[in-house]
C-alpha cells in the first residue's frame, strides 16, 4: 500500500469528515498536547511561557496521507499555539494510522514525530 497524496482537513469538535465519514480524534488529540508540550519544555523551557500560552495549544487540521484508491492510510494532526505578543505557530503531533472500518484515530507503536 503506497502513499499517494496528502489532503488537508480542519479539525472541528475533536474530529474531522472524510469521504462521508466522520473520525474522533480525541484520543490522538489529548495524547499529541501532552507530548507537544513536554517537548516544547524540553527544548526550550527557560522561555517556553514567556513566549506562548500553553492554554492555547489546540489542534487546527490533520494531514491525511491516502492510497492510490483514496483509501486513508496515516493521519497527521497540526496544532497551532499562540504567542503572548500576537501571532502564533505550529507544532505537529504523531502519525496515527487509520484502522480498518474503525473510525478512530489511534496511536501507532513505532510511529512518533512531535515536532516543535
Amino acid at each position: 500500500m503506497a502513499i499517494i497524496k496528502k489532503e488537508v482537513y480542519p479539525i472541528k469538535d475533536n474530529g474531522f469528515e472524510y469521504d462521508g465519514k466522520h473520525y474522533d480524534c480525541e484520543h490522538a488529540i489529548k495524547r499529541d498536547i501532552k507530548m507537544i508540550l513536554q517537548e516544547a519544555e524540553t527544548s526550550h523551557k527557560d522561555n517556553f511561557d514567556e513566549f506562548y500560552d500553553r492554554n492555547t495549544l489546540r489542534a487546527d487540521k490533520i494531514h491525511v496521507f491516502v492510497d492510490e484508491n483514496g483509501t486513508p492510510i496515516y493521519g497527521m494532526i497540526v496544532y497551532i499555539v499562540s504567542y503572548k505578543e500576537g501571532g502564533g505557530r505550529y507544532a505537529c503531533g504523531g502519525y496515527y494510522p487509520f484502522e480498518f472500518n474503525n473510525s478512530l484515530l489511534m496511536p501507532h507503536t513505532f510511529q512518533e514525530s512531535i515536532c516543535w
